[in-house]
């Protein structure tokens, strides 16, 4: 999958979980789990000037895919909080 036909299936794979976390029900792990592989790839692709960030992304979605496989619903909100800021931190950083 090349870069853009990535970062959009990411982008929309997290609004998916967005829209359900802001209603506090927790994503199905379909969706984590599929969001956690996208991520994946995204690190595997990233410039080095952005690795990093893309591999502690990567690190808060493998664990919100565990937080689901585990219901624990309340870790998974705030864990996809913490996967908003770090993208809010990385597109201000990053994108040109």
């Amino acid at each position: 999958m090349d870069f853009s036909a990535l970062k959009a299936s990411m982008d929309e794979t997290f609004q998916k979980i967005l829209d359900l976390t802001q209603d506090g029900q927790m994503p199905d792990e379909k969706l984590a789990n599929q969001f956690a592989r996208l991520t994946t790839q995204l690190h595997m692709q990233a410039d080095e000037a952005w690795a990093g960030e893309a591999e502690d992304f990567a690190h808060l979605a493998n664990q919100l895919l565990q937080a689901v496989k585990k219901g624990k619903r309340e870790d998974s909100i705030r864990l996809v909080d913490s996967l908003q800021d770090a993208q809010d931190y990385c597109h201000r950083t990053y994108k040109s």
